[in-house]
Order: C-alpha cells, then sequence, then structure tokens
C-alpha cells in the first residue's frame, strides 16, 4: 500500500506563494530593465513617436504588475522597494493606475494639466473631438533604472532564499518539470506536469519569450 504524501505545513504553502511572487516579479523588473533601454537606445521622440507611446505604457504596466493583486498569492509588498526610490516607485503606481491601465478623468497632472482629457475644439469652421494621449518623459525613463535595478537584486536575494529552503524537496522531485503549486494547501507543493502541459508551455515560450531555448 503506497503512503499517502504527507499535507504541507501552513508556513511552507506561503513560503511556496512568496517564492512564486518573487519569481514573478525578478522576471517582470528584468523585462522593464531591458524596455528601458531599448526605448532610450532608440532615441524617440516621445511626443510623436506611436513606438514610443506603445512602449513606454507597456513598460509602466509592466513594472506595476507585481505590485497589483494577483489571486491566490496576493501582490508583492511596496516593502522591498528600496527607501531612496520610494517617492519614484509611487509616481509609477499612480501613472499606472490613474492614466494607463484606466483612465481617471479627474487627474490633473498640474493645475492647468489633465491628462486624460476629451475637448471639443472650434477653430470657427469646424469641430472637431480632441481626446489627449499622454507618455511618460525619456528623464523619468532614465530615473526609474536605478530603481528597477534595486528591485531586480533584492527579489533575486528573495527568489534564491526560497530555492535554497526547498532545495532538497526539488532534488527529490526527480526529472521532470514542476509547477509551484500555490493553489491548494493540501495538495503537494510541486505538481508535475503531464506531457500536454509541458507541450503547451514550450508553444508558449517558443512563441512569446525572448529568452526561450525552445525551438
Amino acid at each position: 500500500m503506497s503512503q499517502k504524501t504527507p499535507k504541507p505545513s501552513k508556513e511552507d504553502f506561503k513560503d511556496i506563494r512568496e517564492w512564486y511572487k518573487m519569481e514573478f516579479a525578478f522576471y517582470s523588473f528584468e523585462a522593464a530593465r531591458d524596455i528601458i533601454k531599448m526605448i532610450l537606445d532608440k532615441g524617440l521622440d516621445h511626443r510623436r513617436s506611436l513606438e514610443y507611446y506603445a512602449m513606454s505604457v507597456g513598460l509602466i504596466c509592466i513594472y506595476a504588475r507585481p505590485f497589483t493583486n494577483n489571486e491566490p498569492v496576493g501582490k508583492l509588498s511596496e516593502e522591498i522597494v528600496p527607501e531612496q526610490f520610494k517617492h519614484r516607485h509611487t509616481l509609477i503606481m499612480a501613472l499606472r493606475h490613474r492614466l494607463f491601465a484606466h483612465a481617471d478623468a479627474t487627474l490633473a497632472a498640474a493645475p492647468d494639466n489633465y491628462p486624460n482629457e476629451a475637448v471639443i475644439v472650434n477653430d470657427g469652421e469646424k469641430l472637431w473631438m480632441d481626446v489627449s494621449r499622454s507618455a511618460v518623459v525619456p528623464s523619468l525613463l532614465e530615473k526609474m533604472q536605478p530603481l528597477v535595478n534595486g528591485l531586480i537584486d533584492k527579489t533575486n536575494y528573495h527568489r534564491r532564499k526560497y530555492a535554497k529552503k526547498f532545495s532538497k524537496e526539488v532534488a527529490q522531485l526527480g526529472k521532470g518539470e514542476f509547477r509551484l503549486n500555490v493553489v491548494d494547501s493540501a495538495a503537494p507543493l510541486f505538481a508535475k506536469l503531464s506531457e500536454a502541459e509541458r507541450r503547451v508551455r514550450r508553444e508558449k515560450k517558443s512563441l512569446l519569450d525572448p529568452n526561450s531555448d525552445f525551438k
């Protein structure tokens, strides 16, 4: 008779969720770092380039993703943000929440500046509606770089700490691919992927992940 797999402890299940958060945060901040460099290297005009607009909006949303709620593991604590960059982080999160991911119609960047305004223009001959398009300026991207690098260092420290904690359990899994179980506290901490799940994962990575080894 086979023995039943023991239920994980509450502490271990909590730490598996934290490990998951750190892995995805690390991945997101590395992507943000690479996008910032790409935008600045291209030297695009932030006032006229649609490419700059799309890349910078995507960048802000990717940066903010770990700090937004992710069921069922929750969001990354903002305590991880280095103290010297707290104000900058707060600004970036406000841009994500009120300007890019959502359009806050009452947002005022300054007393005379409403980024999400819709304005009817009458030039005396015709009428048209003008909706503003806002983008972050390159100087903000430059200021984001040390913040992002600091977050990469911190999340990397924590992900390695959790990897070390569970190193024995991982070594005992044997060959295969295993998903961190962040859903069911009564199930094993690592779920082995079926052949169908492995195939889907490989297809996604080969198409969407520039660092993928799958062809």
